[in-house]
């Protein structure tokens, strides 16, 4: 029996707890008609994959849920009807917002529809309880070569066939066994904690900086609310493509990679939008996934952050950027080192819905997260023979409203990946007020793109 791990719990808790379920997108625009045939092939390979399945709940106090096969379907591939070029985005987050259950079914869905001037749009939609945005594409790469399984996401846990008895024993054994993997764990960073406690006691202090911080605490600055006071708000989200020898060519002008551009244009994105200041410290999340070969895992992303002065020199030297990161993703990749918040895994994915529910509020959503999903995108380009211009591919949280937006304090958060000679950026403004529409959001996109000698081109 595979259980879910506490990445996959903590996708399962937003969604019932919280209400508010995350879901990954992949997008594929096409110039050329796709066929239907192609399209239902890729779906029928994807229902026999790992994203297919669903959560059993566990009924034992301490037991963690487990996988089982799919309850429902996937639902046949939807087709639309052809939509106007300038409705392409509309159709986007219509299609983001389908409602998917990883507890009852299904989990993900397929749909396309032609557009008017000519060309197909084609989205995939996964609930991130099943799969994370790695784990999508890697299935949807491996649909596309007739594959069901990737080689980095295993199709494991599906087997339903045990008794309701012997799936109660399971139970019982595994919650026994977590909450004594819990009580370890927190007494393992107790001890730590105590230790780097006398340790800072007893050390000098080195010099600190006082410019404020944002993203690591909450900045007080004065909030112009331009947003409705409350109500329902879906973030607004770019979608923008340039030549992928462009980015790389502007990267290298100024002594950084693909990556450290990425961060530098988010960055310049919230300070246009007057989210930060220039006085301020930025600290930018940077996911990493850590999924490898024969991985059971659905979610198996971790991350680092660094930290940016926004009045910096970054728009003329990337090199900081690039070597922060750099060591950041040395650091992470060091698994000599157990971090206080491995150690405490167990104890949070015991932690009752009501303690998870009143924690949450008090949860903050990143100031700047970057994540660049490098050349995913050339493993997906074509589709029953045709190539897509460009794929793009980002993570949606649903049911958002103004307050909720507004209390979490989040940015930017910003999805980079390359498909062949395009390549292709999701940028959503999380802040109602400093993106107050897409328009608005589009018009700062541009001017970053512009200063960097990008020529934008928006979906």
């Amino acid at each position: 029996m595979e259980r879910l791990t506490y990445d996959d719990d903590l996708f399962l808790r937003m969604e019932c707890v919280l209400g508010v379920p995350v879901v990954n997108q992949i997008v594929w625009r096409f110039d050329r008609p796709v066929s239907g045939d192609a399209l239902e092939a890729m779906r029928q390979t994807l229902a026999a994959g790992p994203v297919d399945r669903s959560v059993r709940r566990a009924r034992v106090p301490g037991a963690r849920d487990s996988w089982t096969a799919a309850r429902s379907p996937a639902d046949p591939v939807v087709v639309g009807s052809p939509i106007d070029r300038a409705a392409l985005d509309r159709w986007i987050e219509d299609q983001a917002a389908v409602r998917l259950d990883p507890i009852e079914g299904p989990a993900w869905r397929l749909s396309a529809t032609a557009v008017e001037t000519g060309g197909t749009v084609v989205s995939l939609v996964g609930s991130h309880v099943v799969g994370d945005g790695g784990a999508l594409t890697s299935a949807a790469a491996a649909a596309l070569n007739g594959r069901a399984v990737p080689d980095d996401f295993v199709r494991v846990g599906l087997d339903g066939s045990g008794s309701v008895s012997a799936r109660w024993g399971a139970d019982v054994v595994d919650g026994v066994t977590r909450i004594g993997a819990a009580l370890s764990g927190a007494a393992r960073a107790l001890g730590g904690t105590a230790v780097r406690t006398v340790h800072a006691r007893t050390t000098v202090a080195g010099p600190t900086s006082i410019a404020p911080t944002a993203g690591d605490a909450n900045v007080n600055r004065p909030r112009k609310e331009v947003a409705p006071a409350e109500g329902a708000w879906v973030p607004s989200t770019v979608v923008v493509d340039c030549l992928s020898a462009d980015w790389t060519a502007a990267a290298a002008s100024k002594g950084g990679s693909s990556n450290s551009l990425l961060v530098a244009i988010v960055l310049g994105i919230l300070t246009r939008s007057g989210r930060i200041t220039t006085e301020e410290r930025v600290r930018v999340a940077l996911p990493v996934s850590t999924r490898t070969a024969g991985d059971r895992r659905a979610n198996a992303t971790s991350g680092v952050s660094i930290h940016v002065d926004a009045g910096g020199t970054y728009s003329e030297d990337l090199g900081a950027i690039r070597a922060s990161s750099k060591e950041a993703f040395r650091a992470q990749s060091d698994r000599t080192v157990t971090t206080t918040f491995e150690l405490l895994k167990p104890l949070m994915q015991l932690l009752p819905d009501a303690i998870v529910a009143r924690l949450a509020a008090s949860g903050s959503a990143p100031l700047c997260l970057c994540s660049n999903l490098g050349s995913r995108g050339v493993a997906l380009r074509t589709i029953g023979g045709v190539d897509a211009t460009a794929v793009a591919m980002r993570s949606i949280t649903q049911n958002t409203d103004v307050a909720l937006l507004r209390r979490t304090g989040g940015g930017v958060s910003a999805w980079w990946n390359e498909s062949g000679e395009r390549a292709t950026l999701c940028v959503t403004g999380l802040d109602p007020d400093s993106f107050p529409s897409k328009e608005h959001l589009r018009g700062l996109v541009r001017a970053e793109y512009d200063s960097w000698g990008l020529t934008p081109e928006f979906w």
